[in-house]
């Protein structure tokens, strides 16, 4: 016969010196012991939103679910939630682990007759991605690196929080705190209960790591290098931007610029990122949204590479920063560099494209080149098949539409209320030329003119050999390392690529952007713990590789969402209700990915309760 011995019990306090008055819950259960009825405390449930005619209805139906027993009654929907919710923690409160057993020692048997009808899941949550994740982290010593900077253990686990979560499940701080409570088995990876955690809580995380930028960054990169016997001979280095949601008023780099992301309307803040040839950062910086890309070379140089050999370190620059007064620079400094060349070094008589070298060749491109050599600097030109046909056909749909923007303005001398002034079509046509930049630069356009009004309109592609030379799939680098040959220079200028992949991952796999704080302490730090991710992303798919899995992160993590942590719940027998709490076995795609991290398929041991009464 079942007894319902659980009730609700409110608490008032008053603290001195104060009118007000605070109320909370607590879960009671009553029961008998040879000195007579006793009352203890089940669970501290707060201020409870429930009117006082529900709580015995509460409190049994928590007992209930608890025990594995079917309602007795019906209650309310509001009350059946409820419940549903403190049966959960009573259970995951009184969950243990399992004895551990001795290396080699076989687990001891047990067995109990079960009502298989009573059988029932619950409290499914993924391990996975998470296990991956936390294991880089704990790979790169983060934890006992946070601990040397005084990190407290709750803050060392909000931190490991933030940044796998970055990595596992992208998202705001709000986000972060759903994913952790709701869905995601980081805190039972960590032993730490994040189900009350809030969101100031990460906020404040995200300053304290931030504030440690300098110090962290350097760890990484150390043991980065030690981890993966890294050589650092190649630094590249490039700058993106993203964009904010709103107007980040109180963000002084917040600034409106160029967008790369077609944002030009937002406001913007620039990443400045500095990797070596197999993707590791090195050093990155943040720049107000406006921020010339040539100038921040001038920032970074200092920053970019501590080795004192610096004239065996090679730093490969795309145009926009390759600017002559930071080549020299580079080279002031003891650095060597490959860069794109920004104009035409050297003149078309002095290319013998019948006698270009193959550097590459495959179905989808060829690209051949010439190496110019000279005293001081040497000069690659470099023609490409596949570079060649998007040009061409950029240049046709640029074409295309410059002349039929010219065709419009024709038509409107011709029609009733149609633009005519000389005036007004010569600045229809400059704006025209303005937006087709690229291949109106190109055309020769004649007005004629009769007392103020434009009569008629002529046009000529003029220049057609350097319009077709400049979308020919053609580009010239510069290097002032004299002791490459082509394919080896072509090569190292190949490895840009990889900084092209670095801010694809930080983008699309991490969720860079758009950036939702407006304050620039919280943008800053939003940004630091992605960069802080992305070390854990590209340690975790440098580990893969050398295993010969060729796979985005977003697929990876996404295979591996479905190893879980999950509750049984059955009733014996006996009428004991048995909670064990298991992790779904590894399966092979599983354990093809831990076994090339070297790490363990079964992250998490078996939790057990078992229950007659509370």
């Amino acid at each position: 016969m079942y007894n319902q011995n659980m009730f609700i019990k409110e608490i008032k306090k008053q603290n001195k010196g104060y009118d007000k008055i605070f109320v909370s819950h607590r879960l009671m259960e009553s029961y008998r012991t040879e000195r007579g009825p006793r009352q203890r405390t089940i669970l501290q449930m707060g201020k409870l939103e429930l009117a006082k005619e529900h709580w015995k209805a509460l409190a049994d139906r928590i007992e209930t679910m608890v025990l594995g027993q079917g309602a007795l009654f019906s209650v309310a929907p509001e009350v059946e939630s409820i419940a549903e919710h403190y049966a959960d923690v009573i259970i995951q409160n009184r969950l243990v682990i399992s004895p551990q057993q001795e290396p080699g020692q076989e687990e001891p048997s047990e067995y109990e007759t079960i009502d298989v009808k009573s059988v029932a899941h619950g409290q499914s949550r993924s391990i996975g991605a998470e296990h991956v994740g936390l294991s880089m982290f704990r790979q790169l010593e983060l934890d006992r690196f946070l601990k040397k900077l005084s990190f407290s253990d709750k803050e060392i686990a909000l931190s490991a929080l933030s940044v796998v979560g970055k990595l596992v499940h992208p998202a705001s701080e709000l986000g972060t705190k759903e994913w952790a409570e709701s869905l995601s088995g980081i805190d039972e990876l960590l032993g730490v209960d994040f189900r009350h955690i809030s969101q100031n809580a990460l906020y404040r995380i995200s300053d304290n790591l931030f504030s440690h930028k300098e110090a962290i960054e350097k760890h990484l990169r150390e043991k980065e290098k030690n981890l993966f016997s890294l050589e650092e001979r190649i630094i590249l280095y490039d700058l993106t931007n993203t964009y904010f949601e709103g107007q980040a008023k109180q963000n002084k780099k917040a600034k409106r610029g160029r967008s790369k992301d077609k944002q030009n309307g937002r406001p913007l803040v620039t990443l400045g990122l500095v990797i070596d040839e197999h993707g590791f950062p090195k050093k990155t910086e943040l720049f107000s949204g406006n921020v010339s890309e040539g100038n921040t070379l001038l920032e970074m140089i200092d920053r970019l590479c501590e080795r004192k050999d610096k004239k065996d370190t090679t730093v490969i620059l795309d145009a926009g920063i390759a600017k002559e007064e930071n080549l020299a620079l580079l080279k002031s400094q003891g650095y060597q560099y490959v860069c794109v060349a920004r104009n035409r070094p050297v003149e078309s008589s002095e290319i013998k494209r019948d006698s270009l070298i193959t550097v590459k060749e495959d179905k989808q491109n060829k690209v051949e080149v010439q190496l110019v050599r000279a005293d001081k600097e040497h000069i690659l030109y470099c023609k490409s098949s596949g570079k060649q046909q998007k040009e061409q056909a950029m240049k046709s749909l640029f074409q295309k539409r410059f002349e039929d923007g010219l065709r419009q303005i024709e038509q409107a001398l011709k029609k009733k209320g149609g633009v005519k002034r000389y005036e007004k079509v010569v600045e229809r046509i400059g704006r025209l030329k303005e937006r087709y930049a690229l291949i109106g630069q190109y055309y020769a356009i004649e007005v004629t003119e009769a007392k103020g009004i434009a009569a008629g309109l002529r046009w000529k592609l003029e220049k057609a050999d350097t319009c077709e030379e400049r979308f020919s799939g053609s580009y010239f680098l510069r290097t002032s390392r004299t002791d490459l040959n082509e394919k080896k220079l072509w090569s190292l200028y190949i490895m840009l690529t990889n900084v092209e992949n670095a801010f694809r991952s930080l983008k699309h796999e991490l969720e860079l952007r758009p950036v939702y704080h407006q304050k620039e302490n919280r943008s800053d730090g939003h940004l630091f713990i992605t960069i802080a991710a992305y070390h854990l992303l590209n340690s975790i798919q440098y580990k893969l590789k050398a295993a010969n899995i060729h796979m985005e992160w977003r697929r990876v993590r996404e295979y591996l969402s479905n190893h879980t942590r999950i509750t049984t719940a059955m009733t014996t027998k006996e009428g004991k209700r048995i909670y064990l709490r298991n992790s779904s076995t590894p399966e092979p795609f599983h354990r093809r990915i831990y076994s090339a991290l070297r790490i363990t398929a079964t992250p998490l041991k078996q939790k057990r309760i078992q229950l007659k009464n509370l």
